[in-house]
């Protein structure tokens, strides 16, 4: 189980240009429930990012558009 001490060691690891949308992205799960089938897309992505198979975009906008079509 990932444990607080991990997720602040991923947070500080972070470089310093994704802060903002690190932020963005854990404040949004601090307000809202996370349904199965997000957690199941937020665990494919991790296993993606594991296997090395990613997708590099500049912005939010943009990794809609890739993952999403």
């Amino acid at each position: 189980m990932t444990s607080r001490n991990a997720l602040h060691e991923l947070v500080d690891s972070l470089p310093e240009a994704e802060i903002a949308t690190a932020e963005r992205f854990l404040t949004i799960l601090s307000k809202e429930p996370i349904g199965p089938e997000f957690a199941d897309s937020i665990r494919r992505g991790l296993a993606q990012a594991d296997a090395g198979d990613t997708v590099v975009c500049r912005d939010y906008s943009e990794m809609i558009d890739k993952l999403l079509g």
